[in-house]
């Protein structure tokens, strides 16, 4: 399957959010839609990759989702600095660079859903998975940056239409195998920002 780029995500996709309680700055009325709440979520975790230092939050599995029925969804985020994370906050201004590492994380993402939920192709011929972005960082959008996927935040939503799947039956194993999966997705943006542009350490 093709990797999406993460401004088709941007522009293809209207994920479902709930009610905010932002975790991150600027605040929430500075972003196209509200960030989701991921202030209790099912996994929260710090982790040192390299001298990167990042916070990631995966919500719990929701279900009789709003507008979207027969449907799983959950939110992910990843904060770098307090502030969700972004390839150039890696040191990332390549268009190409920027756009191998998102393909890198939906497709991996894309690979543990199937793994866990074998889903079918919706009928109106959409991803299954579909993932959805929150676009643009505001504070990159002012840096000139609002037209590069260096500038997309790590704050995703994931739906699965359930039709013809075989959800997994324990939730818990599920969610920690997508926060194995986007470490692994982390590790490799490290790994590139390092190749190509050399760490951009912003003490966090």
């Amino acid at each position: 399957m093709r990797g999406r780029s993460a401004r088709e995500l941007a522009a293809a996709t209207n994920p479902t959010i709930r009610a905010v309680e932002s975790l991150s700055e600027p605040g929430p009325e500075a972003w196209p839609a509200p960030l989701p709440d991921l202030s209790r979520p099912a996994i929260g975790q710090r982790l040192k990759i390299g001298s990167h230092v990042f916070r990631i939050a995966i919500s719990d599995v929701q279900r009789d989702v709003p507008r979207e029925p027969d449907t799983h969804l959950i939110h992910i985020g990843a904060w770098y600095a307090d502030q969700p994370l972004t390839p150039s906050d890696l040191g990332l201004r390549a268009a190409d660079a920027c756009a191998n590492v998102w393909a890198y994380l939906t497709n991996r993402l894309t690979e543990t859903v199937v793994q866990f939920y074998a889903p079918t192709p919706r009928p109106t011929g959409e991803l299954n998975p579909r993932l959805g972005c929150w676009g643009p960082r505001p504070d990159l959008m002012d840096e000139g940056l609002a037209d590069s996927d260096c500038a997309i935040a790590v704050v995703l939503g994931l739906s699965i239409w359930l039709p013809g799947a075989n959800p997994p039956v324990d939730d818990q194993v599920f969610l920690e195998a997508i926060r194995d999966t986007l470490i692994e997705a982390l590790s490799y943006w490290v790994v590139v920002a390092q190749r190509v542009a050399g760490p951009q350490d912003r003490n966090n």
